[in-house]
């Protein structure tokens, strides 16, 4: 089965598991350290999910219909800035890649230069499928998103018709607009209330637009507000405190349907309804690992239990049966149940038979179950607590926990 529908099944487990708090571990775990936390890499979500979905733009339905000039204003700086990022990218010798390295650093601060380096590096920077502005990929995958929900019977609202929904949540418009009709946006001003994650690599391109003066081209003031994590976000959006929002598909999808703003007939609440209209980024994760649960953390191939964790196939990594005896009975860390990385982990569990279950303190561990806790979204957090044995984490935060711990 597709990789991405698997994941999208599991997203079932995570509106069951959606009360999950992060809980302080005190017990071993299997963990064979003396307290010290040593984590290195199990390997980039690019190796294991090549080319996945992760963030993307969405803007009150409402603001959109009433301000469509100006949401197009909007992307169209976003493009260029998106575009400023690709190239400096492309070319780690120039004058714009050192630029953004210390940018970067500026806003998400703490980073070493290696460390910002390496994030930018995993991450594929987008503002949609290609160069005209299409979304037909997104809409795709957020038809797989719904029907593998109605599957297993974990929507709250039902959805009859996935392909609709999928129609009335991404609309590829604005984008293209944005894109072909340049020169008559530069007309006019506007300002644009935009809620980012704080800290997080993934987004730098707004930042970018603003410092750069991208969005200054089309005569756009963007007001940025932060929150920690997409459903901070989408709550920005719902409650009308931002127009546009930088969030993963999940979340975003997940609020959609529950609260009933959109189904397949139509959008149904106009104030909180929010679309997506654009992409952020591909890849950009890491799913890390004590070195004390390693049979040898400097061995070419990560074993435990005399086990492999993955077979390689180039650069893309694959597991199945055969590696479920070096990830099961782990305590896992991922950033929320509805983040994207805590669905590939439980994708990994599933596509090596293993059983999933949350963690609490005075769970008896088995050998055959991967356990995971959340709300981990911080190199800190992540650190700071030497039992937990693995995780998975976006970028920069994971170069900071290989890196720094």
């Amino acid at each position: 089965m597709d990789k991405k529908i698997i994941a999208v099944l599991l997203v079932a487990i995570v509106a069951v598991a959606a009360v999950a708090a992060y809980v302080v571990l005190n017990n071993d775990n299997g963990n064979k350290d003396d307290g010290k936390s040593d984590y290195i890499s199990l390997g980039l979500t690019n190796n294991f999910f090549p080319d996945h979905t992760c963030c993307v733009i969405a803007a009150n339905y409402g603001y959109l219909q009433n301000n469509t000039a100006d949401a197009e204003k909007f992307l169209a700086g976003y493009h260029d800035a998106v575009q400023f990022v690709q190239s400096a990218l492309n070319d780690t010798s120039s004058e714009d890649y050192k630029w953004l390295v210390n940018f970067s650093k500026t806003k998400v601060p703490g980073l070493t230069e290696q460390e910002v380096k390496d994030a930018l590096s995993n991450i594929a920077y987008l503002y949609a499928d290609g160069n005209d502005g299409n979304l037909s990929d997104l809409n795709k995958d957020i038809q797989s998103l719904v029907g593998g929900l109605s599957d297993v019977k974990a929507l709250q609202k039902e959805v009859t018709d996935a392909e609709a929904f999928a129609n009335n949540f991404v609309d590829a418009t604005y984008m293209k607009n944005a894109i072909t009709n340049k020169d008559s946006l530069k007309d006019g001003t506007a300002t644009v209330k935009v809620a980012v994650i704080s800290g997080d690599i993934h987004q730098i391109a707004v930042h970018v637009g603003i410092e750069k003066g991208t969005f200054n081209d089309y005569g756009v003031t963007v007001q940025i507000s932060n929150a920690t994590n997409g459903g901070g976000i989408a709550t920005s959006l719902i409650n009308g405190d931002a127009q546009l929002g930088f969030l993963g598909a999940p979340p975003a999808t997940i609020n959609m349907i529950n609260f009933g703003y959109i189904d397949s007939e139509a959008i149904q609440d106009t104030s909180k309804a929010f679309q997506l209209v654009a992409r952020v980024n591909s890849e950009g994760s890491g799913i890390y690992i004590n070195s004390n649960v390693l049979d040898d953390p400097n061995a070419s191939v990560l074993k435990r239990n005399g086990t492999a964790f993955f077979s390689v196939d180039g650069d893309e990594y694959t597991v199945s049966s055969a590696n479920a005896k070096a990830w099961g009975g782990l305590v896992y860390g991922t950033p929320g149940t509805t983040s994207i990385q805590h669905i590939q982990l439980l994708t990994l569990a599933t596509e090596m038979g293993l059983k999933i279950k949350q963690y609490m303190v005075g769970t008896s561990i088995e050998s055959d179950t991967l356990y995971w806790v959340t709300n981990l979204a911080n190199y800190q957090t992540i650190t700071g607590d030497p039992t937990i044995n693995a995780g998975i984490i976006w970028e920069p935060q994971f170069q900071r926990v290989i890196q720094e711990s």
